[in-house]
């Protein structure tokens, strides 16, 4: 078995661990990330406060036209009560008992909107709740199937690390530490496939003396332009 298959093979589990352990840290960000969870709690707040205002403007708007109608039960018991007399106090009483009643009519309209808000904003909330609701179930059954990605992750990436020892464990201490070398320079690629004469890691088109030279078992060979392990196979 040539040194670069040995150095190709163990470049192959190291990369299936670089993924899973990227996987792994992107699962970790999700189960953590309640963002969807914070926006929609922060929509179901507002119309909580929403649905407050709408009820507290609706109870003073009820209150003001009872207060009103109070104010007419009285002027009207002063005009017709038989204590006032004096026509130009009637008049008076009849003035304002008219202007009471036509301002109550505004105090009703406005009565009538309180009410009509009072009920969007209550349906709004309601609305909105059940959207939260859901919004919290789906999260929890995101959260639970990560959850178990996660575990059967795990075990894949501790298998795949048992791997990763036994294939290092084949290979000559000079070549590995070369192999670890050029995977931190490489951005974790040590070893570059040949294809067509070519290195698949950075496209360069292989001398013939190169590509003879990695067809040699015993050799390592590396590509002249990125400086990676070439393997023929």
């Amino acid at each position: 078995m040539s040194h670069s298959f040995k150095l190709f093979r163990l470049q192959q589990i190291n990369t299936l661990l670089d993924k899973g352990h990227a996987k792994l840290k992107e699962i970790d960000r999700l189960l953590v990330d309640d963002h969807q969870v914070q926006m929609s709690q922060q929509r179901l707040d507002q119309a909580k406060n929403a649905r407050y205002e709408a009820d507290k403007n609706l109870r003073m708007a009820e209150q003001n036209v009872i207060e009103q109608r109070l104010k007419i039960e009285r002027s009207q018991a002063s005009l017709y009560g038989g204590k006032v007399v004096n026509p130009k106090e009637l008049q008076d009483l009849q003035l304002e008992s008219e202007a009471l009643d036509r301002y109550l009519t505004t105090l009703e309209d406005l009565q009538l909107e309180a009410m009509l808000a009072s009920d969007e904003a209550e349906a709004k909330f309601l609305e909105i709740s059940d959207q939260h609701s859901a919004v919290l179930t789906q999260d929890i059954e995101q959260k639970d199937e990560l959850t178990a990605n996660k575990a059967e992750l795990i075990q894949d990436l501790e298998r795949q690390e048992s791997e990763r020892e036994a294939a290092a464990a084949n290979i000559d201490s000079p070549y590995l530490q070369l192999y670890e070398a050029l995977r931190l320079q490489k951005n974790g690629i040590a070893v570059a496939r040949v294809l067509d004469k070519t290195c698949a890691a950075c496209g360069s088109t292989l001398s013939a003396t190169t590509f003879r030279s990695a067809q040699v078992p015993t050799k390592l060979t590396r590509c002249t332009t990125c400086g990676r392990i070439l393997y023929v196979g």
